[in-house]
Formats: C-alpha cells, structure tokens, sequence
C-alpha cells in the first residue's frame, strides 16, 4: 500500500492536492498495474466532519476506475498541537510514502502576536510534523511555501544570513529573531520584512535545505522538498487567486508523485527549480 498524508486537507489548496492526488496516482511510477496496490491518502482536517464532507465531495469527483485504485481515510489533524500529532502519527507505522505539509495561516496585520502565531502555525509547526510523523526510506516530504518567502526586501545582512544557513538550527535563530525585533518594534532597523507570513515561508525554504543537507549527512533516504502553489482562489486569498484549486495542486503532487529530476532542498513552482533570491511573487 501506497501512502500520503495531506495536512488542512478538508478545504482551499489542501482540498485540492488529495484530488490531484488521487487522479494523477494511477499514471504514476508509485502504481503498478500488475498489482492491487492501492494509494491510501490521509486527509488531515482539525474538523472530523469537515474532512468527511472534502471526502465525499472529492469520491464523487473522481472517475470510478480512479476510485478503485485509491482509498480517502480522514484523520483528526490539528497541527498547532504536538498531541494531536503524535496520536495520528501513532497509527501511521512503518511509516508515509509521501507527506505534504500544507496547513497554514495568514493573519490580518503585523504585530508580536500574528508573528509569533504565524511563525509558531506555518514554520514550527512543519517541524513537529516532520519530525513526529513517520516517512519510510525512498519517501518524499514536500512543504508548502510561498514566493512571497524570497529573499528580496529583506534588508543586505538578514538576506545573506538565509541565503548562509546551514543547520535547522540557524534557521530556527533567524524565526526566533524575527518575532523577537517585531515584539520589541526594531524590525525595520534591523533589516526584516514587515510580512509575517512572508517571512514565516522564508524560513520554510530555508528550513527545506537546511534539513536536506542534514539528511544527506546523516543518510536518511527520504527526499525534500518546498514549493509555490501559485496564487490559488483560496479562502485564505479572498478569492482573489487567478490559479484553480487543481492548477495549484499541479506542482506539490508533480513532486509527490512524478518528479525524478528535483534534487533534495529545492524551492520549486511550475514543475521547476526555482530561484528563491531573485523573484518577485504572489502566494
């Protein structure tokens, strides 16, 4: 049995990429069609009775063939809590094939609250859950992040210390830093963005190398990766995103399921590597 664990699985881009995900597994090199192997995606919904209700909405979407080779389980899945993690991560041995981390906030305003939160939801909690949540060798890891995490408008010293990290824990220095300036009102001096949500994915792509490199050290057999989804009609856009659900799924489940080409690390949009210090973006 193949499986996937999609966080914020039950709506906006989450809701999308368990579809994708179900359609495009049978034309996937992780099917074979001499078996009877089937893709099991966990759909992980804080709201039990929301994530039934993505479910149903999705099978009826699907063709009865795809249907056939792929199973929608719905887990309780508050990301925000380390118990609700580890109680989901507790039925999940041997461990995943795939886990897509793409629950996430985006507050209203800027202050030592939404970033603490926002740091705390869309950077710590991606941590807890690769780190709780176990993923078999050959798996793969893909973390949601944003364009809007580039480099640019960072201040020359803030931009050269992401681009220099190295370690998980150099990354967590910088997040830790960056709600520390905004409590105490020194950010804009100090070279930071004004963005919390932009800044909590800059440290996403950062925190994405950083852990490949540590992989790689250790020998861990599991690939990882970030990418953009693009600017995705979402809740959370206001509806303003050009993207469908589906069009922003494309790339995450490219990487989940097709991609041989990415390397270990990499920030990925388009269904290709991208430059995370130079581009100006959306989502």
């Amino acid at each position: 049995m193949v499986t996937a664990l999609v966080s914020g699985g039950n709506r906006g881009l989450g809701y999308g990429i368990v579809r994708r995900l179900a359609n495009e597994f049978p034309s996937s090199t992780l099917y074979s069609p001499s078996s009877s192997e089937k893709l099991t995606i966990y759909l992980g919904s804080r709201d039990l009775s929301k994530g039934e209700g993505a479910k149903k909405s999705i099978l009826a979407d699907l063709s009865t063939t795809t249907r056939d080779r792929v199973n929608i389980e719905v887990r309780q899945l508050d990301t925000s809590s380390h118990s609700s993690i580890s109680a989901l991560a507790s039925e999940l041995s041997p461990g995943l094939d795939i886990l897509i981390n793409n629950a996430g906030i985006a507050l209203e305003g800027f202050d030592g609250n939404v970033a603490k939160q926002t740091v705390a939801t869309n950077y710590y909690a991606v941590q807890d859950m690769i780190k709780t949540i176990p993923v078999k060798d050959g798996g793969r890891i893909i973390n949601i992040a944003s364009f809007a995490g580039v480099l640019r408008n960072f201040g020359d010293n803030i931009r050269d210390r992401f681009r220099e990290s190295k370690t998980v824990g150099d990354v967590d220095g910088l997040m830790k830093e960056f709600v520390d300036v905004v409590n105490d009102g020194t950010w804009k001096e100090k070279g930071w963005k004004g963005a919390a949500y932009a800044t909590s994915k800059s440290g996403v792509i950062a925190y994405t190398r950083a852990l490949a490199k540590q992989y790689e050290r250790k020998g861990k057999k599991v690939s990882v990766f970030s990418c953009c989804p693009g600017y995705v009609n979402t809740d959370m856009t206001k509806g303003k995103g050009p993207k469908t659900l589906d069009q922003g799924a494309e790339t995450p489940v490219y990487l989940a399921l097709h991609s041989t080409e990415a390397r270990p690390g990499e920030f990925w949009s388009e269904k290709k590597p991208m430059d995370w210090e130079l581009k100006n973006g959306g989502s």
